[in-house]
């Protein structure tokens, strides 16, 4: 199997149109691409015709700026409200996920989600910092999971969107972080695969074994083991 081949093939901007990632890609405003691929993440687990159905839904209630959506509170909806919203997610964990955000950007007065992460880590942090930091800023909140000893995939991908640059899929608005030094964010397809082709030797999917599948991807990709993830993540969607 030739990794590089099939990243080129996967990794374009084709990719978009059926992937979460689509939803950030109709703003242009830092925190407007924050906010809404940090929702999308969220969101990024089972069906994909559903995460795009669910995500549609509350892209249009955006009506065009997550950040004045957050803003103006006009999530107030959702409120204790149980209600499914995506799965096991209940319409009030949408509530408290808004909420968090709401007190960072207009309570705390930060400009951005990365500028309140840069409070909680060392000047040049690791990613397994950044996520910790992610962790502690959304204490118990459904989805987001409370340490990094999972594969924190949802939150590895929120990474590999904002931090990947020279690319027409993944944005790059973020400093804090070198793609070098991403994780891979490990689905069932990808362990599946990073298996058959001897990326990890370990039978769970967990952190260990991400960073395992990243630095063994780094033999092929030294200074962007994640353009791996779109080789790994295409071939294994498309040949379940």
């Amino acid at each position: 199997m030739n990794l590089n081949k099939l990243a080129t093939q996967y990794h374009n901007k084709d990719f978009i149109k059926d992937d979460p990632i689509k939803f950030a890609h109709l703003y242009t405003k830092k925190t407007d691409i924050e906010i809404s691929a940090f929702i999308s993440s969220w969101i990024a687990y089972g069906s994909r015709t559903q995460i795009l159905k669910t995500l549609d839904k509350i892209h249009a209630e955006f009506m065009g700026s997550p950040t004045n959506y957050i803003k103006e509170k006009k999530y107030q909806n959702y409120k204790n409200q149980e209600r499914c919203l995506y799965r096991f997610y209940q319409e009030k964990d949408f509530f408290q996920l808004c909420e968090t955000l709401h007190k960072i950007l207009f309570e705390e007065n930060f400009s951005c989600l990365e500028e309140k992460i840069q409070t909680l880590v060392s000047k040049k942090p690791t990613a397994i910092e950044v996520l910790e930091a992610i962790t502690k800023i959304f204490p118990n909140q459904k989805g987001i999971p409370q340490n990094t000893k999972s594969a924190c995939k949802r939150l590895c991908l929120f990474l590999r969107w904002m931090v990947r640059k020279n690319s027409e899929v993944d944005f790059g608005i973020w400093q804090l972080l070198n793609e070098k030094d991403l994780i891979i964010p490990l689905d069932t397809h990808v362990f599946r695969l990073s298996k058959e082709l001897s990326l990890t030797n370990r039978k769970q999917a967990d952190m260990l074994s991400a960073i395992q599948i990243t630095q063994n991807l780094k033999t092929t990709f030294p200074n962007d083991p994640l353009l791996g993830d779109y080789a790994l993540f295409g071939y294994g969607v498309n040949n379940k």
